[in-house]
């Protein structure tokens, strides 16, 4: 076993055929030959199926699916009260987030009211009664803090504030907007779904808007 045995060497792509790539050893083309050999026996199976296959004969699954697409089976389908319940949980959610959107809008429209007060200098009236002392101390404090205000120059980048401010404002009143139209369309479905005599769709929802159902006229007992 001490004795050095020789090396053997694995064959190399000559260089003449180098732009062919590495060179094919067996274990490769033993790997590639039984893929084709695997597919070639699945396509004869299905040659000889389709060769002995009758016209007339029927399955079970035919009932399933139609040209290779899963058609949905009637249990599959969910009851009116699961509906019901979905809708009423997408209705909670909706209303929960137009809620939150109102809520942005008001603080963004007190924050933009801010800034636009800091920047601009109003006029400010204010009538002093001789009378009652107390008012009199209450309206030189308020004189003192609009002379400080008034005294303090704006911030250079007031203009880019303000803009910001509006740009702000403009996309929380789209997306009140946007929830606005969801609950709506959301309100109308569930009045339809949970109210009584035949009805029938006019119009679909479109651009936001709810569909537009129409009642069959009942007379009254």
């Amino acid at each position: 076993n001490a004795t050095k045995r020789r090396t053997h060497r694995e064959r190399a792509q000559p260089s003449s055929r180098k732009h062919m790539g590495i060179l094919e050893k067996k274990q490769d083309y033993k790997e590639r030959a039984e893929n084709y050999q695997k597919k070639m026996s699945r396509l004869r199976i299905l040659q000889k199926k389709a060769a002995e296959r009758n016209p007339d004969e029927f399955y079970v699954s035919m009932t399933h699916s139609v040209a290779g697409k899963e058609i949905e089976r009637p249990e599959a389908r969910k009851s009116h009260s699961e509906i019901s319940k979905l809708k009423e949980e997408d209705l909670r959610l909706v209303t929960i987030r137009k809620v939150m959107d109102d809520r942005k809008v008001d603080k963004l429209q007190a924050q933009l009211h801010d800034i636009q007060g800091a920047t601009t200098n109003n006029e400010h009236t204010f009538f002093i009664n001789p009378n009652v002392p107390d008012e009199n101390t209450v309206a030189q404090k308020a004189i003192s803090k609009r002379q400080e205000q008034a005294n303090k120059a704006p911030p250079k980048d007031a203009k880019k504030q303000v803009r910001r401010a509006y740009a702000r404002l403009e996309a929380a009143l789209e997306r009140r907007s946007a929830s606005t139209r969801a609950l709506q369309s959301l309100q109308t479905e569930r009045v339809a779904m949970i109210s009584k005599g035949h009805k029938r769709k006019v119009k679909d929802a479109q651009d936001g808007l709810p569909p537009v159902y129409k009642w069959k006229k009942q007379r009254k007992k």
